[in-house]
């Protein structure tokens, strides 16, 4: 889920130019990520919030049970918020996936967009482009979206159909 995003107010890409923090998320290969995007060229680090309990507690109902979300920021930047639980239950299953996460919410930032199967096609795209996701690695992920079950309708309705939708944009498709 993310709140519309129509641009990233140029106040706030040059707050967190300033601000020079250390957000990285980090891989299940042990390398460090940060969410970068391109406004006006000028790059800028894309803040990450964790919040919840991890796997000692509940899903943060802030988050209403999913795993991430984009939140617009007063200053208008965008953040990565993630649920520390609803992390830790996607790792245990499939660490490959908790990646996805950090990369599909980022490229919903970089697409300026709120649509689901745009950002999952896009990190899927950037994941493989820059040689992290390999043929057994989509594999995994394939397993992972068909595992899924029922979703909401933003996502085609069950994870089948959204891993589809994301086959059918990297092959220059239009989704079923």
């Amino acid at each position: 889920m993310i709140h519309r995003l129509s641009s990233i107010a140029l106040s706030g890409c040059v707050a967190l130019l300033v601000a020079d923090a250390a957000w990285a998320f980090e891989r299940s290969d042990g390398r460090s990520v940060v969410c970068e995007v391109s406004h006006g060229g000028t790059p800028v680090q894309i803040a990450e919030e964790y919040v919840g309990n991890g796997p000692v507690g509940t899903t943060h109902p802030a988050l209403g049970g999913s795993a991430a979300v984009v939140r617009r920021q007063p200053d208008g930047s965008a953040r990565m918020v993630f649920d520390r639980f609803v992390m830790q239950r996607i790792t245990e299953r499939s660490k490959l996936a908790a990646d996805l996460v950090f990369y599909h919410e980022c490229a919903h930032i970089r697409l300026q967009s709120d649509d689901e199967g745009a950002a999952n096609c896009e990190a899927v795209r950037e994941m493989r482009d820059s040689g992290y996701l390999d043929d057994a690695g989509y594999a995994e992920l394939t397993r992972w979206h068909e595992g899924m079950g029922r979703l909401a309708p933003r996502y085609g309705g069950n994870g089948k159909v959204f891993w589809q939708r994301t086959e059918a944009c990297l092959l220059g498709q239009r989704s079923p």
